[in-house]
């Protein structure tokens, strides 16, 4: 049961999707051997023979080790003390096995058969062509945001209701409505607030929208409501109808507790931009040596899926993303590829008027800015937040450090005042 090479080379050319894990095995242990086994586990899955596993179906379906290199790349034993030994190997996976599906395509690379599974961490992809655009990706993409927006040439801007769950949808109403008199270009609910019977997703949608209208006749600024959707795919899509039939000019889902699959349901059937949450991916990417990492889970597989726009964790909030891991995720979203649309990153956690040069200067203009408590939280109401974030927009795309603009504007100095720089 050994598992033929293949050059990277010529993998590309065919229909192959390369995948790379990292992972470490006793050093008695022959390492090609034991990820050749591996790679044939995932694909046509039997370490016996057994009818039908003729040379033609192994030619077609088996997956090919392409490479096995040594992390630290040490080419004697020199220095080898009986420990483990690190790896990075990639494996090419024939497409033909999953198509464009999601689902299977994680089942073939991440599944657990017990005869020939391998703790591994998956850490990179590279797709061919043909998959890449039978998958589709974002339908609107940046430049569908920003022509839905009508703003183009800065950070979108983005509120997160708060408190996340319990308030009544005419309270939330009051709320949303403060916000958007601000001129902020889009809210959304957090992920904890779903279709409840307290508070259900027409209903807001309802009631939110009339706002956006009130609040635009002030401001000229047409606020966007996103509502969570998140639920098993059948209700969800009902709803997610229902929401478009009602007024929603845009959706957002939960792609990992929901199912990447589920996501690419709706990017078909909707006819909207679809924000992509993040919640529940952490699992998937926080362990050093099992799942995969972060710039997949929460970067290439939401594209893939189809999310328009995306959540992206910063290491400025609390959280223990590594600042590389948070870059890498941003490019998996953005960088131009020959047959997917960038999706928009959206930085949440921690984000504030302190925060924006920062992630400007790290990001660049193609970003979500997305606020929550600095928003709500602002001493002079909602509304000035909005206007204090705005400000600092503004300051960085003029080039002025936020610190100056505050002088001339009252709503950035409090936000300032309250919450620093980054």
């Amino acid at each position: 049961m050994a598992a033929r090479a293949i050059l990277a080379e010529v993998a590309r050319e065919g229909d192959y999707l390369l995948a790379s894990y990292a992972l470490e095995l006793p050093a008695d242990v022959d390492p090609w051997t034991r990820i050749a086994r591996f790679a044939v586990g995932q694909t046509t899955g039997t370490w016996v023979e057994v009818p039908g596993l003729t040379p033609e179906l192994r030619e077609r379906h088996e997956g090919r080790v392409v490479q096995v290199l040594p992390m630290p790349p040490a080419d004697t034993t020199t220095h080898a003390d009986g420990g483990p030994v690190g790896y990075l190997a990639t494996i090419a996976f024939p497409t033909i096995n999953f198509g464009a599906s999601l689902p299977q395509l994680l089942n073939a690379l991440i599944g657990n058969d017990a005869s020939t599974s391998l703790e591994a961490k998956l850490v990179d992809l590279q797709l061919p062509g043909e998959l890449e655009q039978a998958f589709g990706g974002p339908r609107f993409g940046v430049a569908g945001l920003r022509e839905l927006t009508a703003v183009a040439d800065r950070p979108l801007l983005l509120n997160m209701l708060k408190p996340c769950t319990g308030l009544p949808p005419e309270v939330a109403a009051e709320i949303f409505e403060a916000t958007a008199r601000g001129g902020i270009d889009l809210i959304k609910d957090d992920e904890l607030m779903g279709n409840t019977d307290y508070s259900t997703v027409l209903r807001r949608v309802e009631l939110f929208t009339a706002a956006a209208e009130r609040a635009y006749a002030a401001t000229g600024v047409r606020t966007i409501y996103l509502p969570n959707i998140t639920d098993r795919p059948d209700r969800m899509l009902a709803t997610a109808k229902r929401a478009v039939d009602a007024g929603a000019r845009a959706l957002m889902v939960a792609y990992t507790t929901a199912g990447l699959g589920a996501v690419e349901m709706l990017a078909d059937e909707v006819g909207v931009p679809i924000l992509g949450h993040f919640a529940g991916a952490a699992p998937l990417y926080e362990g050093p040596r099992t799942g995969m990492s972060a710039p997949l889970a929460t970067g290439l597989l939401p594209r893939l899926a189809g999310a328009d726009l995306a959540l992206l964790v910063s290491p400025y909030g609390g959280y223990p993303i590594s600042r590389l891991q948070y870059l890498r995720t941003a490019q998996q979203l953005s960088l131009p590829r020959p047959h997917l649309k960038p999706t928009f990153p959206v930085v949440g956690g921690g984000v504030h008027p302190g925060t924006v040069q920062r992630f400007m200067d790290e990001l660049g203009h193609d970003i979500v800015l997305g606020v929550g408590g600095a928003i709500q939280g602002h001493p002079d109401g909602a509304a000035a937040g909005v206007r204090a974030l705005r400000q600092a927009v503004d300051a960085a795309l003029a080039g002025i450090p936020a610190s100056e603009a505050a002088n001339e504007h009252k709503e950035l100095a409090t936000a300032l005042q309250l919450w620093g720089t980054l």
